[in-house]
């Protein structure tokens, strides 16, 4: 049995794999201060886990402290993916492929492996981003911005008379009182980004792209998009198992 980790900047998604089935999933926001002891409380690791992979953008801090962690339990095989120049015909335009980060690519290579088509492929996270990938594989690049958290600190955090809590109620409506302003222009910001992207690029490619959203932010924000996105949970994860598979 594998174990599947994708750490991100806040957060930890993970899933316990055998035979291409993920048996069990989650996710849990850890302590940068004390990785190990976040890994501790929220994983366990098993005499089954053969091998831990890794999609990992918080850094070599954060790896290293999942390393100590895993030799405690035991001879299990760590693996950390990379962003590829090209996978199964799927190139990146970036001049220098590494900066990418590792949990964009690998969204773009469980889209790409599923529908090899153009695509739009949105990760609502801490930060928001927005890939595209046109009918021949070759990701023209993208956008990052502040996912719904970072925005609403960064109002509460530059603003004297707005102070208020984020609520999980997404919404396009106008406002009658502050929270729901500030709450529903945050959500307002990060839909209209993400229509205008999918509007311009089938404008300048003729068709229209297979829209993917992913992340904790996603079932927010996907019912306020006019446009039909697929909804698609654990796709870094579903990535990150493709790119192991096809590097064996």
């Amino acid at each position: 049995m594998k174990l599947l980790l994708d750490i991100g900047n806040s957060s930890v998604n993970w899933a316990s794999e055998k035979k291409s089935k993920f048996l069990s999933q989650g996710s849990f926001i850890y302590d940068k201060e004390n990785v190990e002891g976040s890994l501790k409380n929220n994983l366990s690791l098993t005499k089954e886990t053969s091998k831990i992979l890794l999609s990992n953008v918080a850094g070599l801090e954060v790896y290293n402290s999942l390393n100590c962690w895993i030799k405690k339990h035991g001879d299990i095989e760590l693996w950390q993916s990379s962003v590829d120049e090209k996978f199964k015909g799927l190139s990146t335009s970036y001049t220098e492929s590494k900066q990418i980060g590792i949990d964009r690519w690998l969204a773009m290579v469980a889209s790409w492996d599923k529908y090899h088509s153009s695509l739009c492929v949105v990760n609502c996270g801490t930060a928001l981003t927005i890939d595209l990938v046109d009918i021949h594989g070759h990701h023209l690049g993208g956008y990052i911005m502040p996912g719904a958290e970072l925005m609403h600190k960064a109002l509460m955090r530059n603003t004297d008379k707005i102070n208020v809590s984020m609520t999980n109620i997404a919404s396009l409506d106008y406002a009658s009182n502050t929270q729901a302003a500030v709450n529903n222009g945050v959500f307002l910001a990060l839909v209209s980004a993400i229509e205008r992207i999918v509007n311009k690029f089938s404008v300048e490619s003729g068709v229209m792209p297979k829209c993917i959203i992913s992340g904790g932010n996603a079932e927010l924000i996907e019912p306020l998009l006019e446009y039909q996105f697929e909804f698609e949970p654990n796709l870094v994860l579903r990535g990150l198992l493709i790119a192991h598979n096809t590097s064996i």
